[in-house]
């Protein structure tokens, strides 16, 4: 099957789930918090890491790309920036426009593909976000990089978090800990859910980093981060955790390895004019 086969898989997959997942985050209304309290909407070191390298955000032109539950944007956009909002999924584009539009907050959204960013201009942001359940559902990486590349006006900045490629080949247990599948197994694996067909794939770091240097984005730093709490191990709700052991690794050893990588790169000056 072709990338972009899956990639269409993938979207119809996500219109229909968005009605399940807008109920699962109404549970808590989290999403009413984030504008004000922004650090509810990353993980890993995200955060610190657009402050440290984008700094103060207001009137900041930004990027969210494959926005999903848009947590990510509403922090943004609560943070004063200028968002657009990303996803192949017209329908989680769907709720997120009508959440915003209750919250008050001027977020543009646009459906597009991450790996084509259909609809943006060259050389527009600042900064081009990406947070846990991008790479995950997308064929060809390095294609991503290249549109953020793009995208990215020349010195801005693109920051994503993930889940860590050191999590993906274990069992979803907590004890004895077994390997699904070797480290190197990086898919498509094919998956249904309500009849609906969907694809996955489990990059390394390798699969990541390297094609993001020949994107022409330059790695500026790196982070590998536990979970925050047990929750990351209970399931994809923003509550509470229940058992709060989950968290030490004697008990459950992949907590013993990095959950979350984060990376921040810059498009410089040099890397648009040799790609010009």
């Amino acid at each position: 099957m072709q990338s972009s086969e899956m990639n269409e898989a993938n979207r119809r997959y996500w219109d229909a789930l968005a009605p399940s997942w807008r109920d699962l985050r109404d549970q808590d209304q989290l999403w009413r918090k984030i504008p004000q309290q922004p650090a509810l909407a990353f993980d890993g070191e995200a955060l610190a890491m657009i402050e440290r390298y984008s700094g103060n955000l207001s009137g900041k032109r930004v990027c969210v790309i494959a926005s999903g539950d848009n947590y990510v944007s509403f922090a943004l956009a609560g943070m004063g920036s200028q968002v657009t909002s990303t996803d192949i999924s017209g329908e989680q584009l769907a709720v997120a426009q009508a959440r915003a539009k209750e919250l008050a907050l001027p977020i543009e959204f646009i459906r597009a593909d991450a790996t084509r960013l259909e609809g943006l201009a060259d050389n527009t942001y600042d900064l081009v976000c990406s947070s846990n359940g991008l790479f995950v559902w997308i064929a060809e990486p390095g294609q991503v990089f290249q549109q953020v590349q793009r995208v990215l006006k020349p010195g801005g900045f693109y920051i994503f978090y993930d889940v860590h490629p050191f999590q993906r080949p274990w069992k979803d247990q907590v004890q004895p800990l077994e390997m699904e599948q070797p480290y190197d197994a990086t898919g498509p694996f094919a998956y249904s859910e309500a009849g609906h067909p969907s694809y996955e794939f489990h990059w390394r770091m390798s699969d990541l980093l390297n094609p993001l240097a020949e994107s022409g984005l330059v790695l500026r730093q790196m982070a590998e981060s536990p979970a925050k709490d047990a929750r990351f191990w209970e399931g994809p709700a923003y509550t509470p955790a229940q058992e709060s052991r989950l968290s030490v690794w004697q008990h459950n050893p992949r907590a013993g390895l990095p959950v979350w990588l984060t990376v921040a790169a810059q498009k410089t000056l040099a890397a648009q004019k040799t790609l010009a």
